[in-house]
């Protein structure tokens, strides 16, 4: 079984997880040029950052960018060619219609050999916009107010007054974190399905039960196999996280870790809690756990009632199935408001918990039922 999740686990990878890993900081766009200017801005500032300071900070790197725009300008032939010699002449063509020559230039910018100026260009810009124009400090926050409830508009006032949108974190580390868990959520539901299902299946395929139940121990052994398997979901959980966990440190995102997501960085996010991105994460990690031990109590369930192997895949493909789609909705955009599905259909803080919670309860109450009426079941 540890062999066959190890095949799903890469292959899943590969195909629906390795992009957040390989590209975060990767790649022609400006989130990444972003993320290495909040790196920069964290190490210099900490997890805040003032307006003054951040003023201070993009006049310094657009000087420092400025320049090595200007070097590259002049070494590009396709720049000289359009009757351009510097980073100002580059700016004099940017808002009107260019010729032919002047098009390629303004392409050029963005190009490897231009040590991509431009995505560093739109991604300091970019910066500067979502901290100016925040709906936090926007000149009219009631304008953001119209879909928000008094609860939420009580929260969205807290914020501001705990100053956590001053917090420094960019919207690509969380949205790239949060499609890396969301992602990982259903490869670790289906690891667990695959590891606890075939447990009661392989004896009563081979009326091993039988020997069992004649056994000292007896219907007790049933106990066992069901403890077994909540602990062996427990491990498997354990040991997946550590390995995925690692995979995706190499991004580097734990230097936000104390950072707070509603930032004005992160822009269009809004929390039901005041969390920082560390407790985010732990906050992803410790659900994780209570689902992954509510879909092993229910893949007992699944298992004691299937005669053998191809019957309990007949019935584990629509439940992984469900399963994966309650993983989604929990886990995608976590604690979050407007656009987390789950918190928009329950309108309750902390919806995940309780949904988490209560499918582990029912479905490890209904296992241990099931393991009390085994003492009187029919051994046929």
């Amino acid at each position: 079984m540890l062999a066959i999740i190890g095949v799903v686990c890469t292959m899943f990878y590969i195909m629906f997880m390795s992009y957040y890993v390989e590209y975060y900081k990767k790649g022609n766009h400006p989130p990444a040029e972003e993320v290495y200017y909040l790196e920069k801005l964290t190490r210099r500032y900490g997890t805040s950052i003032t307006p003054e300071k951040f003023a201070e900070f993009i006049g310094s790197e657009w000087n420092l960018f400025v320049a090595e725009a200007d070097e590259i300008i002049k070494m590009a032939p396709v720049f000289a060619e359009a009757g351009i010699y510097s980073f100002d002449d580059f700016m004099e063509g940017w808002d009107r219609e260019l010729t032919e020559v002047e098009s390629k230039s303004q392409m050029a910018i963005y190009s490897t050999e231009a040590n991509m100026v431009g995505y560093k260009m739109a991604a300091l810009k970019n910066l500067e916009s979502n901290f100016d124009y925040s709906p936090y400090t926007h000149e009219n926050p009631d304008s953001f107010y119209h879909d928000l409830s008094e609860k939420e508009r009580k929260r969205f006032d807290e914020s501001i007054a705990n100053g956590e949108h001053r917090s420094i974190l960019s919207y690509w580390t969380y949205f790239n974190t949060n499609d890396y868990a969301m992602f990982f959520s259903v490869l670790l539901m289906l690891s667990v399905l695959i590891l606890v299902s075939p447990l009661l299946v392989s004896d009563r395929s081979g009326n091993v039960h039988h020997l069992q139940y004649s056994s000292k121990l007896g219907r007790k052994v049933v106990y066992r196999q069901f403890a077994a398997t909540l602990l062996s979901a427990f491990a498997l959980t354990t040991l997946l996280i550590l390995i995925f966990g690692a995979v995706y440190g190499v991004n580097g995102t734990y230097l936000f870790w104390n950072s707070n997501l509603s930032s004005d960085f992160n822009i269009g996010i809004y929390t039901v809690f005041s969390l920082t991105y560390g407790g985010w994460v732990i906050a992803m990690v410790a659900l994780m756990y209570v689902l992954a031990l509510g879909v092993s109590a229910f893949a007992f369930i699944i298992s004691r009632f299937s005669r053998n192997l191809i019957t309990l895949v007949m019935k584990l493909i629509p439940i992984f199935a469900a399963i994966a789609y309650l993983s989604v909705s929990v886990f995608n955009q976590l604690f979050t408001m407007l656009d987390n599905k789950l918190y928009l259909l329950l309108r309750v803080f902390g919806a995940e918990v309780y949904v988490c919670g209560v499918f582990a309860v029912i479905a490890i109450t209904a296992a241990l039922f099931v393991v009390r009426k085994e003492k009187s079941a029919d051994v046929g």
